[in-house]
């Protein structure tokens, strides 16, 4: 038995679909996670995967468990709802529970060195207007965003990209405060090699 926590992200950003472990499931969870159909799995240490979760429990009692974030919370992605779909399939009949058609999976790009990511937080409060979308490869120097003055119309920040990479969290909600999270950025030897 194994169980699927799917779930859309926060109402403040949009997600790729990825499954996200903890290192002390790691060996028995990617294998898993690889045949779920996912973009990204990302092994780390995030609160959705940390012991104050039910998933953690599962997964500390024997039974795995995979966490998924995709899309905006409060919305459904059709595309992605249909990704997991057939991921869920695939998986099924890798494990013997299903004897039906097994869709194709795609191959999942894998991080488990914090260091390849990169997490733009805002300078400064006010209105995040994206520049670019989330998935998308990024060059140093890239504009990501701004952060617009909602009293003024004034552009306070500019945020742009440290490093070459790909995209795969852009804030969705526009209002900022100081140190929110506006994207994530997986470094782009994280997924090239």
């Amino acid at each position: 038995m194994w169980y699927f926590d799917i779930h859309a992200s926060n109402i403040f950003l949009t997600e790729i679909p990825q499954t996200r472990i903890n290192e002390l499931h790691e060996e028995e969870l990617v294998p898993l996670a690889k045949e779920s159909n996912v973009d990204f799995i990302w092994v780390h240490g995030a609160s959705t995967v940390l012991e104050s979760t039910f998933a953690y429990s599962l997964n500390s009692t024997g039974t795995p468990t995979l966490v998924v974030e995709m899309g905006v919370g409060m919305r459904i992605t059709k595309s992605y709802c249909d990704q997991m779909v057939d991921g869920i399939l695939h998986l099924m009949h890798e494990l013997g529970m299903w004897e039906g058609e097994s869709p194709a999976v795609r191959k999942p790009i894998i991080s488990r060195d914090p260091d390849d990511m990169y997490y733009f937080n805002a300078g400064t409060g006010g209105i995040f207007v994206p520049s670019v979308k989330h998935w998308e490869k990024l060059k140093k120097g890239d504009e990501v965003g701004r952060i617009i003055d909602p009293l003024h119309g004034e552009v306070v920040e500019i945020i742009t990209a440290p490093m070459d990479g790909i995209l795969f969290t852009i804030r969705e909600y526009p209002v900022v405060d100081e140190g929110s999270l506006v994207g994530r950025l997986l470094r782009e030897e994280a997924y090239e090699s």
